[in-house]
């Protein structure tokens, strides 16, 4: 655990956030960490465990980002959550028609800008807005 790293309970999160999660044996390269703002970690209790699962971290992190950020609860029916409905395929999956043109769209999008894709997607870029708004939040409302 990197020092100046903070338990992930205090919900030590700035507006919009990015996640890197370290592989369980290993942890983050250098590369990884010089491009991180701030370092949060999972406290464990007892002498059972020296680390967790990334799978098992990254929930528990994303979970707290959640309730910091006032993520609105998905709706239950019994004991299930309400699913949102899924868009209607628009072709056969795992065809693509022509690769060629998918590789030239992917780079004239690259070369467009980093920001572009949101535009293309149909989100918002969420530059000055509260952290409940834009693209993550579009992956947790019903609407």
């Amino acid at each position: 655990i990197i020092e100046g790293a903070k338990p992930i309970q205090e919900h030590p999160f700035e507006g919009n956030a990015a996640f890197i999660l370290g592989n369980e044996g290993q942890g983050l390269t250098e590369q990884q960490m010089a491009i991180c703002d701030s370092y949060v970690y999972i406290p464990q209790y007892g002498k059972g465990t020296a680390s967790l699962n990334v799978t098992v971290a990254g929930s528990i992190i994303l979970h707290h980002f959640c309730i910091w950020a006032n993520y609105k609860e998905t709706d239950r029916e019994g004991y299930k959550y309400v699913l949102g409905e899924r868009p209607q395929r628009q072709m056969k999956r795992g065809v693509c028609l022509d690769p060629e043109q998918v590789k030239e769209e992917r780079l004239a999008r690259k070369a467009q800008g980093s920001a572009d894709w949101l535009e293309s997607e149909g989100h918002q870029d969420t530059q000055g807005e509260g952290p409940n708004e834009g693209v993550i939040a579009s992956m947790f409302t019903t609407e």
